[in-house]
């Protein structure tokens, strides 16, 4: 191999690196958008820095394209003083969906 051809060859590695990054960037923001639309609309309060990365894998698009499916996980305060856990699923950069813990245990789905 040349130097050209390593010179390439880490250019790729790099760039790949790169896309990756701001995709989890990306995905993370669009994340925080829909738990904040979410919580708004049960009128709770999104605790900001509570929405994490849970798992992230390679699924297939209904079009039979390879795309990221990421699942975060947040908090939430339904009165300022209780503490409730939420989640969602990022499919590519589309909401699949997303629920919030009720005060019953079960789960508030949209």
């Amino acid at each position: 191999m040349t130097g050209m051809e390593e010179a390439l060859g880490t250019l790729l590695v790099l760039a790949a690196i790169a896309l990756y990054w701001a995709s989890a960037v990306n995905a993370r923001d669009r994340a925080r958008f829909h738990a904040r639309e979410f919580c708004r609309r049960q009128n709770w309060q999104l605790l900001d820095q509570t929405v994490t990365l849970a798992s992230i894998w390679p699924v297939r698009s209904d079009r039979g394209l390879l795309q990221w499916q990421r699942r975060y996980r947040f908090d939430f305060s339904p009165d300022g003083g209780q503490r409730r856990a939420g989640e969602l699923v990022l499919q590519g950069n589309r909401l699949a969906s997303i629920w919030g813990e009720r005060e019953d245990g079960g789960r508030l789905i949209e």
